[in-house]
């Protein structure tokens, strides 16, 4: 018989055993490495991303030192556990994949990692008895390792379906690594019941990870959270509410206490409002789902399967809008948001799963046409007015059919529409069919900006024309470093790298590099001036002795 409470006994889900239909493997993984790959291949470093490469690129050229990262001199916040990794690829890596992506490699692997712990987790979590669905009275039995991975299944389509993976998942930098360790930590309490000393180990190498890429707070707010669960684990007369209390409480004096520049109770109302929003987007469609998982599970907080993901998606919202790299720090708050979600799929009424159905295949439809049509404007200039507008905003570039992107693009396309036809029919029970065409949608929009969008959005992005504009210049000029005025460090970091020069020289070096619109100095002239396509208000100027 049952030990659970009657209350959580009643929180329990009841699904039909036509809701566990499987997922077939190659379509799910197949899924996952095209969402991956597009990001990580075929671009050049880009503005968003220049600090991190810049300071992976100088300590594998022994430009910075291993056990303090600066670029050009300048100390870079946390994050040196991912610096090193970056690094060590490259030193590597660097002489047969090329700097560039075998800096991204590790990077890469962290985000698929990221995936299959986040399918582990909710596959472990979802086989508690408290998880389990009701055992319908005169019918087959559910099988408890079915159900779990048809809510491991659907756990790991939020997470493909969540806008905020898109961008800030395929960067290189620190906010990779605390996705991963935010999924090995929902693994490491998934085991916790079942192979401890593995629990123990994964969940320090986690909280490891965190403190070493970048959020300490995070790290520690885990850290008394979970002493606080295993001591009410440890205690027999602790009942899991005072758990609770003491795990918000301690996360609040945390969060507060390292609050530094920018405290979060003192946050005005306007910015505060701004970050709620930003979190909304960042985290769609995982967190309408994860409130109404909560509000239905409510019976059940206080077990496990719930209380993990909900104290873990507590505590990263709380960093996230605590930090200044808000979109970034947020990265860590999907996985739990995408468990959360999963425990909602089995409780949704049908009405809102087909609201939610209409808006992934309304929206991603649309962006697909768009993205179709303003290529097929680049390349052929019908119709005339989208092609002008590209022409302005990319001046200079010129498009060309590349016969695999093209065909890939359009396999795409194709696969969305099967996707559609597909859950347009009578396949209507598996428990992950909620999410099918959220994560199809996101997927589709990945790769056709990146197969048929990724030339044009890489000529605008790149510096490495500018680089090596401004290299070719120098190497006609007397020897001497440069000194950058005003240039942003990841602007400093793209044009050292393409450029080959020395950047990071003092306020005395014999040249100076700076905004074309900044006053020029009465004893220098000017060398060079160039700019990035579409960004003729943000151009350099090179200056040397008169």
């Amino acid at each position: 018989m049952s030990t659970l409470p009657q209350q959580a006994r009643r929180a329990r889900p009841v699904v039909a055993l036509e809701a566990l239909a499987p997922l077939p493997r190659w379509p799910l993984w197949l899924l996952c490495a095209i969402y991956v790959l597009p990001g990580f291949i075929g671009r050049d470093p880009w503005t968003a991303e220049g600090v991190a490469f810049g300071t992976i690129w100088q300590i594998a050229s022994g430009h910075a030192s291993w056990l303090h990262p600066t670029l050009y001199g300048s100390a870079v916040d946390g994050g040196w556990l991912a610096y090193w990794i970056g690094a060590a690829s490259v030193r590597l890596l660097g002489a047969s994949l090329g700097t560039v992506l075998a800096a991204r490699l590790p990077f890469a692997l962290m985000l698929g990692l990221s995936m299959i712990q986040t399918w582990y987790a909710a596959y472990q979590l979802a086989r508690r008895d408290a998880a389990l669905p009701v055992q319908p009275a005169f019918a087959p039995p559910i099988p408890a390792r079915d159900y779990a991975r048809a809510m491991a299944d659907g756990a790991l389509l939020s997470l493909v379906a969540c806008l905020g993976l898109l961008g800030r998942g395929h960067e290189i930098g620190p906010a990779l690594l605390q996705l991963t360790a935010s999924s090995s930590l929902l693994l490491a309490a998934a085991w916790m019941s079942l192979a401890p000393w593995r629990a123990a180990a994964l969940g320090a190498l986690a909280l490891a990870a965190l403190a070493g890429g970048g959020a300490p707070t995070l790290a520690f707010g885990a850290l008394l959270a979970g002493a606080a669960l295993l001591a009410h684990r440890a205690l027999a007369g602790v009942r899991v509410q005072a758990a609770l209390a003491l795990l918000v409480g301690a996360a609040a004096l945390v969060v507060a206490w390292h609050a530094g520049a920018r405290p979060l109770p003192s946050a005005p109302w306007p910015t505060l409002g701004h970050d709620l929003g930003n979190a909304a987007w960042f985290l769609w469609p995982a967190w309408p789902l994860a409130l109404w998982a909560l509000w239905r599970w409510r019976a059940s907080w206080t077990e496990w399967h719930v209380l993990a993901p909900a104290a873990l998606l507590a505590l990263t919202l709380l960093e996230g809008m605590r930090v200044s790299t808000r979109s970034g720090a947020l990265l860590s708050a999907l996985p739990p948001a995408a468990l959360l979600a999963a425990l909602a799929l089995p409780v949704m009424r049908r009405g809102s799963l087909a609201a939610l159905d209409w808006f992934a295949l309304m929206f991603f439809s649309l962006f697909a046409f768009v993205v179709w049509l303003l290529w097929l404007a680049t390349l052929t200039g019908f119709p005339r007015q989208p092609a002008a507008n590209i022409a302005r905003l990319a001046p200079g570039y010129h498009a060309l059919l590349h016969p695999l992107p093209t065909l890939l693009a359009l396999a795409a396309t194709l696969a969305w529409a099967a996707v559609v036809a597909w859950r347009a029919g009578r396949h209507r029970h598996p428990l992950w069919k909620g999410m099918v065409l959220s994560a199809g949608g996101v997927t589709l929009v990945w790769v056709l900006v990146g197969t048929l969008w990724l030339p044009a959005l890489n000529y605008a992005s790149t510096y490495r024309p500018l680089g090596r504009r401004l290299g070719a210049v120098l190497r006609t000029q007397a020897a001497g470093g440069v000194h950058c005025a005003g240039l942003s460090l990841a602007q400093q970091a793209l044009l050292g790298y393409w450029s080959g020069a020395d950047l990071g020289s003092g306020r005395h070096a014999r040249y100076r590099l700076q905004h074309a619109d900044r006053r020029l100095p009465p004893d220098m002239r000017v060398l060079w001036r160039g700019h990035r396509p579409g960004e003729a208000d943000d151009a350099f100027v090179l200056l040397g002795p008169r």
